[in-house]
C-alpha cells in the first residue's frame, strides 16, 4: 500500500467530492479516481459511496480514514525528523571529555550548541586520554578530546591538534623555587616526581620523562594517580613535584605554585578526534563550533 494511495482517499474523504480533491491535490480528477479504486481493490472492501451529488463513507471507510490519517501524520513527523537530522537539527552527540583539558571551555559551548539544536541531544562521557580513540572507533563518543592518537587508529579516525599548551612545574607551598617566576627543569633534578598515571596518557607521560632526560635527570617517581586532582593533593602534601599541562592550573590547589619552564619544547597538545568513515551533520555542527572558537578557548587555556 503507498503512502500516496492513502493520501487521495484521505483528501476525498474530506473534500467529498473527486473534483475538489484533485484541484487540492494540484492532479487530475481521473489521476485520484483511479488511485481511490486501486486502493479499494488491494483492500478488497468499499471505502466510498459515489453518486453525482457527493461522495460519502462506507462505515468501514470511517475506519480506514481515522486510521490512514495516523499513518499519514506519522509519515511526515518521520519525513520530518529525517531532514532534520540531514541538517544535524536532530539526533544525538556524545562528547568524550577530557579532564582539565576540556572543563575550561567545553561546558560553555555545550551549552551554547544546545541552545542553537535544541532537537539534538548531547550527552558527555568522562574518559580518560588514552581510551579515547578507543571509544570513538567503537562508537561509544562521537567527537573525543586526547593527548594522541595512536596508529592503529589513525586510518579509521580524523584528527587535527586543537591547541597547544605549556607544560609547567607544581611545588609545594614552601619549595626552595617558590619566588622564582620560571626555572629550568635540571633544577628539579633533586626532587621527588609525582607524575600522571602512564595508563591514562602514555604520551605525556613518556613525554616529560623524555624532557627531563633531555635536562640530563631521570625523573625520581615516587607516584603516579590516575586522576590530576590527585597529583595536586599530592604535591601539596609534600610528597613531590609534578610536571602538569597547563590547563591543571585551572583545578584547585591552594598550597600549589606553578611555575613557567625555561626549556625549549615543554608543551602538551590536545588533538580532537572523530571518526573518518562516518559523516555526520550533527557532527560537523559542533566541530565547526570548537573551530570557531579556537582562538577563545587558548586563551582560557592560560595561567589563571
Amino acid at each position: 500500500m503507498e503512502l500516496r494511495h492513502l493520501r487521495y482517499f484521505c483528501a476525498v474523504a474530506e473534500q467529498k467530492s473527486f473534483t475538489r480533491a484533485a484541484r487540492q491535490l494540484h492532479v487530475s480528477q481521473s489521476g485520484v479516481s483511479g488511485q481511490v479504486r486501486d486502493l479499494e481493490r488491494e483492500l478488497g472492501v468499499t471505502l466510498l459511496r459515489r453518486n453525482q451529488r457527493e461522495v460519502a463513507l462506507t462505515p468501514e471507510g470511517a475506519v480506514f480514514l481515522r486510521e490512514a490519517r495516523g499513518i499519514l501524520e506519522h509519515s511526515e513527523r518521520a519525513i520530518d525528523m529525517v531532514v532534520r537530522a540531514s541538517q544535524g537539527q536532530y539526533g544525538k552527540l556524545t562528547v568524550g571529555l577530557c579532564g582539565p583539558a576540556t572543563s575550561p571551555f567545553l561546558p560553555r559551548l555545550i551549552r551554547e550548541f544546545r541552545r542553537r539544536q535544541p532537537g539534538v541531544n548531547v550527552a558527555l562521557k568522562d574518559i580518560s586520554p588514552a581510551h579515547q580513540p578507543e571509544a570513538l572507533a567503537n562508537r561509544e563518543i562521537d567527537i573525543g578530546f586526547t593527548r594522541s592518537l595512536p596508529a592503529a587508529f589513525q586510518k579509521s579516525l580524523c584528527s587535527e591538534v586543537f591547541f597547544r599548551e605549556p607544560i609547567v612545574a607544581a611545588l609545594p607551598q614552601g619549595h626552595s623555587l617558590e619566588r622564582e617566576q620560571a626555572i629550568r627543569l635540571a633544577q628539579l633534578a633533586a626532587d621527588r616526581f609525582i607524575l600522571y598515571s602512564r595508563e591514562c596518557a602514555p604520551d605525556l607521560f613518556d613525554a616529560i620523562v623524555a624532557l627531563c632526560k633531555r635536562a640530563k635527570f631521570s625523573p625520581r617517581i615516587v607516584d603516579s594517580p590516575g586522576l590530576w586532582q590527585s597529583v595536586l593533593t599530592m604535591v601539596e602534601a609534600g610528597e613531590g613535584v609534578a610536571l602538569v599541562p597547563g590547563c591543571v592550573q585551572h583545578l584547585r590547589s591552594h598550597g600549589v605554585s606553578f611555575k613557567a619552564l625555561r626549556d625549549r619544547g615543554c608543551q602538551s597538545e590536545v588533538i580532537l578526534a572523530w571518526r573518518a568513515d562516518d559523516p555526520d551533520a550533527i557532527c560537523d555542527g559542533f566541530l565547526n563550533l570548537l573551530r570557531k572558537n579556537r582562538l577563545e578557548i587558548e586563551r582560557s587555556m592560560q595561567c589563571p
